[in-house]
């Protein structure tokens, strides 16, 4: 019981609040479903699907199971995830552009796009009448590269962007 104390904060503000569908199971083996929505002194508050709350002691639980929710179409191939990273970019779409990197990422981008809207912006207008194109695709297991052609003018750059299958979306790295 010790690992969800540690873990719990984690698990509790890593995921989106969409995300979050527990399944406790108690020591007497009775399980409840809902989602946990506090914890303090020992203490889980569950709201139940039906709306009901269940304050729960962490000495009465056998364990929690998390559900993540099903994974989303535009995250199903990496060149979706591309594209929706792009024309994220492309509208100032930040929190759209967050979203297409794998978790362990997203933290690290959101500080970075946090403290430089002037780049941003700056990305933004040397991307106008910039064509990019994947030209290939290599999964391997849980891991992707895509191999992106961006052209403006004559100037053509080919660059290789890695993805990691991240709960059966599409994810970007750093």
């Amino acid at each position: 019981m010790q690992y969800v104390r540690l873990l719990l904060p984690l698990l509790l503000f890593g995921l989106p609040a969409t995300a979050r569908a527990e399944v406790i199971q108690l020591l007497d083996n009775t399980q409840i479903s809902g989602k946990i929505v506090h914890y303090y002194d020992g203490v889980f508050a569950v709201e139940t699907a039906g709306g009901q709350k269940v304050e729960l002691p962490t000495n009465k639980i056998k364990q929690i199971t998390f559900k993540l929710p099903p994974p989303r179409a535009e995250f199903s191939t990496p060149e979706k995830t591309f594209a929706r990273w792009k024309d994220a970019l492309l509208k100032n779409e930040t929190s759209k552009m967050i979203d297409c990197y794998a978790l362990m990422f997203q933290g690290v981008v959101a500080q970075q796009f946090e403290h430089s809207t002037d780049e941003i912006k700056k990305m933004q207008k040397d991307l106008e009448g910039t064509k990019f194109d994947v030209k290939g695709s290599k999964i391997t297991g849980a891991n992707a590269n895509l191999k992106v052609t961006k052209s403006k003018g004559e100037d053509v750059e080919t660059t290789e962007i890695h993805l990691v299958l991240e709960n059966g979306e599409w994810k970007m790295t750093l």
